[in-house]
């Protein structure tokens, strides 16, 4: 190796190496970029440059280039003392390193090309490093030239920010930029109108200089001139109405080369018009009113302690008491509906919608009269199901025994408690099966219980033996029980989802859409799992996730929305019960009403809301939407349009503003 390549550190270190034995140190001297780009349509060649060392470099270290064309043979001369074509901004990398650009008139294609570090330029050490050198025939000017204009528009699509953008074959805009280069362009002559883009976009992304001029039919807009050295700028008019409905601005841009300028006609393309398809979906839940039912003997007592506690549970005090004593009777389960009947009649006239909440206590081990009552129920729900508000919405059964519901139609509109077979809560597991509850905080601590093995809903063995191990005092006390349901007008549809779960479409809300409107739909976002949609002559049920390609596929003018329940009502609960002597009160929910994703808090504020925001969930394009858009980072992305990138993708785009200066993120 000749000293050429070595660093005065190097030098001296070798010396003393050779005198004193001192070690050699690596500086790690070494060009991470000699990048050298040469244009024949604009006669102009590029120098790029960073050099780093961990020691050697001063203020007499320079950077030196010398080139050789057919014409031309430039010796070895500092960079910054040459000559330029366009402003190179000096480029501070610290302490260890020199970096920065250089633009040079040559008009015939550089044979030799060469860059190198002299660590001071009176001495004779340099580092000289490959040079990647790139030749840009004569071509299209969207390939073939070093910088090319476009535009975008601000969120209102009225005001302009036209863009020029560093193109060079092994550099990235962003680095030129970086790297010190500024160029100087001007927009003029701006006029709106229709132009043919799938022509001028061929094989040109950013439509620059897809003719000489703008098209002579096109509305100008009368605005001066503009022109800047940033890399954007904002034209301070806005479009008049009558440009509403164009999609494009043309106007003739204009940067200079060694040769002179260059105009040429450049492009401005809307964004996306985007809006919520449905911003609101106005809650039909309502508060129901309960009908409280106590089913026991009168001629014998089983248990008082128990029928106590089912009386606390559902609030029956003062609840209408029904005689079982004459339950195997062949009309018992007719009366059975016929009083449910007379009393709904009675309370109908508040125009609320109801719930039954029944306590059934026995000590029929058969199932025989779980089974009687079960018949009775079906009598009277399912005429009510489908009535307009007020009506039934479904029925709530705290038994004495674990049951099953048999009848399909009963166990769609019934939530019978309890559900565990276990004869001992200590035994219960968090989630249990059916008639399970969760808090509305999931980090509850109950000290030495969990929710599952409070004796919220407990049978008569679970709770007798509860009160045995621990003693009545800790079974605790319902505060408050509530019943939510969505109310039904006479315009209500219900389609059934599989066993349990229910579509209902209440009041006409759809969605309206023209064959070349576009959809996005943002999956995990709050209320997206729940919404449904129907369209075609089937009326083919769907989730609102695959509204968009269905749209896509077989454009509907309307899209009827509805939400899916998975049961006809929401039971919240208000419990508290005493633990090391001090009362400590808990919320929980049946996790039965609006579908939603596994793990979703049901008991939170979510389900009280007065309405469901979709205005995130599905958004809609009426306009442009074939157009290139923004990105949720400001990024322009030329190959995303909203129709073929934001199916099943958030469309949460950062458009410019005046604000955000003249270097956008432009990588």
């Amino acid at each position: 190796m000749t000293t050429r390549g070595l660093s005065w550190a190097l030098i001296a270190l070798a010396a003393g190496a050779a005198c004193n034995k001192v070690p050699i140190t690596d500086v790690r001297a070494r060009f991470t970029l000699a990048d050298v780009s040469w244009f024949a349509e604009e006669q102009t060649m590029f120098v790029f440059y960073r050099v780093e060392a961990e020691q050697g470099l001063g203020p007499d270290s320079v950077v030196e280039l010398t080139y050789r064309s057919d014409d031309q043979d430039q010796s070895w001369t500092p960079i910054l003392e040459l000559a330029t074509v366009h402003t190179h901004l000096p480029v501070d990398c610290g302490i260890n390193a020199r970096c920065g650009s250089a633009s040079l008139p040559v008009a015939l294609p550089p044979r030799q090309v060469g860059v190198r570090l002299r660590y001071h330029r009176e001495g004779e050490v340099t580092l000289d490093p490959p040079v990647n050198l790139n030749l840009v025939a004569e071509g299209p000017p969207q390939t073939s030239r070093s910088l090319l204009v476009y535009g975008v528009f601000d969120a209102t699509n009225t005001q302009i920010q036209w863009r020029a953008r560093h193109q060079f074959p092994t550099l990235r805009n962003e680095q030129a930029q970086e790297l010190g280069l500024r160029r100087r362009f001007q927009m003029a002559s701006p006029a709106f109108g229709e132009i043919d883009t799938d022509a001028a976009l061929t094989n040109n992304p950013y439509g620059y200089a897809f003719a000489p001029a703008c098209p002579q039919d096109l509305q100008p807009l009368g605005w001066a001139p503009i022109e800047t050295q940033d890399r954007a700028v904002f034209d301070g008019n806005q479009l008049p109405l009558p440009a509403s409905v164009s999609p494009v601005v043309c106007a003739q841009s204009t940067v200079t080369d060694a040769k002179g300028s260059f105009v040429a006609a450049a492009l401005a393309r809307k964004n996306p018009e985007v809006e919520p398809a449905f911003p609101t979906l106005r809650s039909p839940i309502r508060q129901n009113v309960q009908i409280g039912f106590l089913l026991h003997p009168c001629e014998r007592t089983i248990s008082d302690v128990h029928k106590q506690m089912q009386i606390q549970r559902l609030g029956l005090q003062t609840a209408q008491q029904i005689c079982i004593d004459r339950w195997q009777g062949p009309d018992f389960a007719t009366t059975l509906a016929a009083t449910f009947r007379k009393t709904l009649d009675e309370v109908r006239v508040q125009g609320k919608d109801m719930v039954l909440t029944l306590a059934l206590h026995h000590d029929d081990e058969t199932k025989g009269l779980a089974r009687v009552l079960e018949r009775a129920l079906e009598e009277v729900l399912v005429v009510e199901r489908d009535k307009s508000t007020p009506r039934l919405s479904g029925a709530f059964v705290l038994d004495s025994y674990a049951y099953a519901v048999t009848r399909p139609q009963v166990a769609s509109l019934v939530l019978w408690c309890p559900a565990s077979l276990r004869s001992d809560l200590d035994e219960a597991p968090n989630v249990s099966e059916g008639c399970t509850v969760l808090p509305d905080n999931l980090e509850l601590s109950l000290g030495p219980f969990s929710v599952a093995n409070v004796p919220i809903l407990p049978s008569r063995v679970q709770y007798l033996n509860f009160i045995k191990k621990y003693s009545e005092a800790q079974t605790g006390r319902m505060r408050t029980l509530t019943f939510r349901a969505p109310e039904r007008t006479p315009l209500s549809e219900n389609i059934a989802l599989g066993d349990f779960a229910t579509a209902t479409f209440f009041n006409n809300e759809g969605i309206t859409a023209a064959p070349t409107d576009a959809f996005s739909f943002c999956a995990g976002t709050p209320f997206g799992s729940a919404a449904v949609f129907k369209t075609g002559d089937e009326m083919v049920l769907a989730a609102l996730a695959d509204l968009p390609s269905f749209h896509r596929a077989t454009p509907a003018a309307n899209y009827p929305l509805g939400l899916a329940w998975e049961f006809p009502f929401l039971l919240r609960m208000d419990y508290e019960i005493v633990i090391a002597g001090g009362i400590s009160a808990f919320s929980v929910t049946a996790p039965f009403g609006v579908g939603v994703p596994v793990g979703t808090n049901f008991g939170g504020e979510l389900w009280q809301r007065e309405a469901f925001p979709l205005s995130e969930v599905l958004l809609q394009c009426r306009r442009f939407c074939d157009h290139p858009t923004f990105d949720s980072a400001g990024v322009y992305n030329l190959n995303t349009d909203f129709v073929n990138g934001y199916q099943n993708r958030c469309y949460r785009p950062l458009f410019p503003t005046r604000a955000g200066g003249g270097f956008p993120l432009d990588p």
